[in-house]
């Protein structure tokens, strides 16, 4: 499918602000760019028809992830005989994946206008697993439950790295990338 890619040009080279499914989409955008900030003209936009595929539909994994990216996979073993934990290395897959499905994306964290959404997880008790697969009632499940919005709120409990610009892509990655988040998020004994 077709979209128009909107960039914004900052400090001589062009950034990805969105795509749009039609020009008047894209314009609107950059009206209201212009309009709520000083220093910026039109000028300062330039639009480009692509093909288009969902990202969701291209990232269904952490390998496509770092595809998508142009970046390697990490050296899980590597960092394991580094010292790394489970958990860290499920983080840095975790912030590989959320970049990649942001698109270059990047939360302003001095706009508070901007939302930001976060998946939000139920614990469901005693639904853990062993290593070999047991149930073990120590551990807990996870599931993603719904997305919150992050920018009114102080508290968040996945970190800002790992954030996502709207609320579909955040109820995406964590009902995908569970295994991933409840390494991070559930400690395991």
């Amino acid at each position: 499918m077709k979209k128009i890619a909107l960039f914004r040009n900052v400090n001589g080279s062009p950034e990805f602000v969105d795509r749009f499914d039609t020009m008047k989409e894209a314009s609107d955008c950059v009206a209201s760019i212009v309009d709520g900030e000083d220093d910026v003209t039109v000028f300062d936009f330039t639009t480009e028809e692509q093909e288009y595929t969902d990202i969701i539909e291209r990232v269904k994994s952490y390998a496509d992830a770092c595809d998508v990216l142009g970046v390697p996979q990490l050296d899980e073993k590597a960092m394991l005989s580094a010292g790394f934990r489970p958990d860290e290395i499920a983080r840095r897959k975790l912030e590989t994946i959320t970049a990649a499905l942001n698109e270059g994306w990047k939360p302003d964290w001095n706009n508070t206008d901007e939302y930001k959404y976060y998946p939000w997880f139920y614990i469901e008790p005693g639904k853990g697993k062993d290593p070999d697969g047991n149930p073990n009632g120590a551990n807990a499940g996870l599931s993603s439950a719904n997305t919150s919005g992050a920018a009114s709120s102080s508290n968040t409990n996945i970190g800002s790295r790992l954030c996502f610009h709207d609320r579909r892509t955040a109820f995406y990655a964590g009902n995908t990338f569970t295994d991933l988040y409840a390494a991070i998020l559930v400690e395991k004994f």
